[in-house]
Parts: structure tokens; C-alpha cells; sequence
């Protein structure tokens, strides 16, 4: 049942002056909440990896019927959850899921669809990533939309490193920029080439788990999973090729070289990468006045070793790292919500809101 809890936790900042925070449960009825996002009466709408769409209105947490079937495997399931920027009018929600293709196969799609009290209807297929691959990791798939209005999907390279990443001619590996309904943008960087997907716009990621407008220049800031070692910040351009897995800070698994190179001409260089890795997961800018001199910086999730880590922000450049609520857990999204507060999907523990002393 919902409850309310207030965990204190101390950040030492760069000045060496003390801030308090304190993050309040707003729901533990969710237990991996992949994707949040709000409609425009300040309802939250919650995904759960295992399949579910939440809705959350005031102390009422409901289960949304009618979505699509996923794959909930490994690190497939119900993904992330964007409502359109004009839903006062068309009444828009997407959805990115792992898709069964076939028996054994999956990929990572998105649909749209409306909500009718407790039913998800008139969904359809707005993206779908080819090809299909047997694995049950490297979906993605975060979910935004621009100043402009413009969809962009992230899509990992379903563990296929040596083929998808660098090449044309499949979804894997990719961030893709779409008009609302799926189709085509005349100005896509690859719009016309017979032998590129249309909707790519950036190409040459790993697992791109963290995908966000800023809010300050409009840019879209994405982070991705390295192997071992070589998690990356990137700042995303049209056409641009982000090196994996030519270029990498990163190893295999088991410690051994999978290239010498962490520059190559022609290929961009990171914002800011980590070894070890933290295994980033979700990504926002704060742009509120609720949390003082953190407006403007870049907060990212750490999977691995449970903390929320703030990129402190000058301009467009990441000058340092502080590590906000150490042991919290393994922090999957984080959004910024209408009201300005910050919101957490920690596995395990449900949706937290995070509150200034």
C-alpha cells in the first residue's frame, strides 16, 4: 500500500557547503518502473517492465488495460512512456515495448494510442526497428519530442556490435527522428538514400537508455551503456557517428581488448565517459527553482552503484560530478514533473519525489 517515507541524504557540494535532500515515496506499487510521464491534468502515467501501464491520480494507482503484448525477458518489457506535447488535442500516448517477432525473435517498436478511462485504444504502430534479433538485451528505448515537435526513438544494437551499430541499412544502434505519426521528416539527414533508413538521424550507440531535450538550447543530450567501462554522455547531431564499437573506453566483459582506439577522425568524442562503468539509466535536466543552485545541471541514474549523479552544467559543458543519495538503488528513470520536483523510478522501491531540506 502506499505510504510516505523521508530518507535524509547529504550532498557535500564543490563550495563545501551542506544540502540536504529528502525523497518522499509517492508509490511502491510499481515495482520497475521503466517510463514516466503526466498528462495534462498532472495525472502521472507509470510503465512497469513486466508489461503494465499505470495511471496515478492523487491516491489512486490504476492499471491501464489494452496495451501491447512484450516480450518481458531479460531487458525486454514495457519500456518508456511519452505523452504528445499537444494531447489538450489529439489525445496522444506512445509506448516503446520489446515486440515478439515470430517465436524467437524480438525487437523494439513504439506505438500511439488514446486513453478512454482505463483502456488504451486506437493504438497503433508508429516505429519498429529491423531487423528482429534472438537476443533479449539492447533495446533501448527512450522516447522524446523537440521544440519542434519532431519524435525521436532510441534504439540499442541488440548486442550485435560488429554489424548494426555502424551500418546504414538497419534500425539497431541508432537514434531515429520521426514526424508524430512515424513517417518521414523531409530534412532527415537520410531522407532519400537508397540504402539508409529514413528515420536515422545519429548512428554508431550502444544502448542508449537516456534520451532528453534541454530545455535551455534545445539540444538532445542521450547517454548509453558501454561494455566494461566506457558508459557515455553525448550530445546528439544530425548524420553524426558516435564511434561504437570502432571507437570505446570501454572492454569486453571479461577484461580483454575489443579495439585500440578511443578517437577516430570522423567520429565524435563524448561529453563526459565512465570507467568504471555506472550503468546510466534515465537522464533530465532540471530547469525548476525548487532545487537552488542545481538548476541548469544534468542529473543521470546509476544502476550499478545505486546513486543519483548530478553533471554540474556551465553552459553546454559538464565541469564536474557530485553523487546525490548514495545507496538509494538501482535508479531507472528520472523525470522532471509540472510541478518542477524531480521524480525517480528506483527498481524495487516504486516512484520517489525528490525534496529539498
Amino acid at each position: 500500500m502506499k505510504t510516505l517515507i523521508s530518507l535524509l541524504f547529504i550532498l557535500i557540494g564543490f563550495s563545501g557547503t551542506a544540502q540536504s535532500f529528502d525523497t518522499q515515496l509517492i508509490t511502491d506499487e510499481v515495482n520497475v518502473p521503466w517510463g514516466i510521464d503526466w498528462l495534462p491534468n498532472g495525472d502521472m502515467l507509470i510503465t512497469e517492465l513486466d508489461g503494465q501501464l499505470f495511471r496515478l491520480s492523487s491516491d489512486n494507482l490504476t492499471e491501464i488495460r489494452g496495451t501491447p503484448k512484450v516480450v518481458a525477458e531479460g531487458q525486454g518489457g514495457l519500456l518508456d512512456v511519452k505523452v504528445h506535447p499537444d494531447y489538450a488535442v489529439n489525445g496522444f500516448i506512445y509506448l516503446s515495448y520489446s515486440k515478439a517477432m515470430g517465436d524467437k525473435e524480438s525487437t523494439t517498436a513504439v506505438v500511439r494510442g488514446k486513453l478512454s478511462k482505463n483502456a488504451f485504444i486506437e493504438s497503433a504502430e508508429v516505429f519498429r526497428a529491423e531487423p528482429a534479433s534472438i537476443t533479449r538485451h539492447h533495446y533501448g528505448s527512450r522516447i522524446i519530442f523537440d521544440k519542434e515537435g519532431y519524435l525521436y526513438v532510441s534504439v540499442g544494437d541488440r548486442g550485435n556490435r560488429d554489424e548494426n551499430p555502424q551500418a546504414l541499412n538497419n534500425h539497431c544502434g541508432k537514434i531515429h527522428r520521426m514526424n508524430d505519426d512515424g513517417s518521414v521528416p523531409s530534412d532527415n539527414p537520410y531522407n532519400g538514400n537508397p540504402i539508409a533508413m529514413q528515420t536515422i538521424y545519429s548512428y554508431g550507440h550502444r544502448n542508449p537508455q537516456g534520451l532528453t531535450l534541454n530545455p535551455f538550447t534545445g539540444e538532445i543530450w542521450e547517454h548509453e551503456h558501454g561494455p566494461k567501462g566506457g558508459d557515455e554522455i553525448n550530445i546528439i547531431k544530425p548524420k553524426v557517428n558516435y564511434g561504437w564499437p570502432v571507437i570505446s573506453y570501454g572492454v569486453n566483459y571479461n577484461g580483454t581488448s575489443f579495439t585500440d582506439l578511443t578517437e577516430k577522425e570522423g567520429m565524435a568524442q563524448p561529453e563526459l565517459y565512465w570507467v568504471p562503468s555506472i550503468a546510466p539509466s534515465g537522464m533530465d535536466f532540471v530547469s525548476s527553482d525548487r532545487y537552488g543552485d542545481m538548476k541548469g545541471d544534468l542529473l543521470v541514474g546509476s544502476l550499478k552503484f545505486s546513486y543519483l549523479n548530478r553533471c554540474v552544467m556551465e553552459g553546454d559543458k559538464i565541469v564536474r560530478e557530485d553523487k546525490l543519495l548514495e545507496g538509494i538503488g538501482r535508479v531507472r528513470v528520472i523525470r522532471q514533473g509540472p510541478d518542477g520536483f524531480i521524480y525517480l523510478g528506483v527498481e524495487g522501491k516504486g516512484v520517489l519525489k525528490l525534496v529539498v531540506n
